[in-house]
C-alpha cells in the first residue's frame, strides 16, 4: 500500500487520487453556466460538494468542499471569496461527512441520514454566507453594495443552490448504482482503513522481505 506520510497519519494512494479528482470537479462544475434566479445565479457545485461528503471522510470532504471553492474563485478574480469559500464550503463538506459516517451511522436508511446531514451542512452555506456578506465583506472590500440588504438578497438563491445540490448528489449516490458499483468493485475508499493510525503506518511502512533465492 502507497501513499503519503505524515506524524499522525498514513493517506493511500487512493484517497489522494479521490480527493484530488473530486476538488477538480468542484472546480469544473463551478464554472457550468449557473441558473438566473432573479439578479443571482444557482450554481451546481454543491452538488459535487455533497456528493465528495457522501463518499469520503472528513478530512477529505473539507478539502472537495473548500479547495475546490477557492480554487474557483481564485480562478475567477473572486479573491476577497476565496477565504470565506474555503472555510464555508470546507465546514459545509466536513460536517455532512462526519454527521453522515459518524453520528449517524448505527441508525441505518443511510440516504434518509444522507439527505439530513446534507441539509445541516446546507444552512452552514446559508448562514455562513450571510454572516459574510453582512459583515465581512463590507471591510475586506471597502464596497457599500455589500451589507444586510445584499446579504439578505443572496439568502434565496443560497437556498435554492443547496436544494438544487442535495438533490443532485443523493440522486446520484443513492437513486442509481453509483455507490453500490464503486463498493462492489473495491474502487471507493474505506477511510477507515485509507487514513491509518500512526502505529499502522509502521506496519504499512515495512520493506518487503526479500525472496529467497530458490
Amino acid at each position: 500500500m502507497k501513499g503519503f506520510k505524515n506524524k499522525k497519519a498514513f493517506f493511500t494512494t487512493k484517497w489522494i487520487t479521490y480527493t484530488a479528482v473530486l476538488t477538480a470537479l468542484v472546480v469544473a462544475t463551478s464554472v457550468i453556466p449557473p441558473v438566473p434566479i432573479g439578479t443571482n445565479n444557482v450554481y451546481w457545485c454543491d452538488g459535487m460538494i455533497l456528493l465528495g461528503a457522501y463518499l469520503m471522510d472528513p478530512v477529505s470532504s473539507f478539502i472537495i468542499g473548500g479547495l475546490g471553492s477557492a480554487l474557483y474563485d481564485f480562478g475567477v478574480g473572486h479573491v476577497h471569496m476565496a477565504l470565506a469559500s474555503l472555510v464555508i464550503h470546507g465546514l459545509q463538506g466536513a460536517v455532512t461527512s462526519a454527521l453522515l459516517h459518524y453520528a449517524f451511522k448505527r441508525f441505518g436508511k443511510e440516504v434518509v441520514f444522507a439527505v439530513v446531514s446534507a441539509i445541516v451542512g446546507g444552512l452552514i452555506v446559508i448562514g455562513g454566507y450571510f454572516l459574510y456578506y453582512w459583515a465581512l465583506a463590507p471591510l475586506i472590500t471597502g464596497d457599500s453594495k455589500y451589507g444586510f440588504l445584499y446579504a439578505s438578497d443572496r439568502v434565496l438563491r443560497n437556498v435554492l443552490q443547496e436544494i438544487i445540490g442535495i438533490t443532485l448528489a443523493t440522486l446520484v449516490c443513492y437513486a442509481t448504482t453509483f455507490k453500490k458499483q464503486l463498493e462492489k468493485n473495491n474502487l471507493l475508499p474505506d477511510f477507515k482503513r485509507e487514513v491509518l493510525k500512526p502505529e499502522e503506518t509502521q506496519e504499512v511502512l515495512k520493506p518487503d522481505k526479500p525472496e529467497e533465492n530458490v
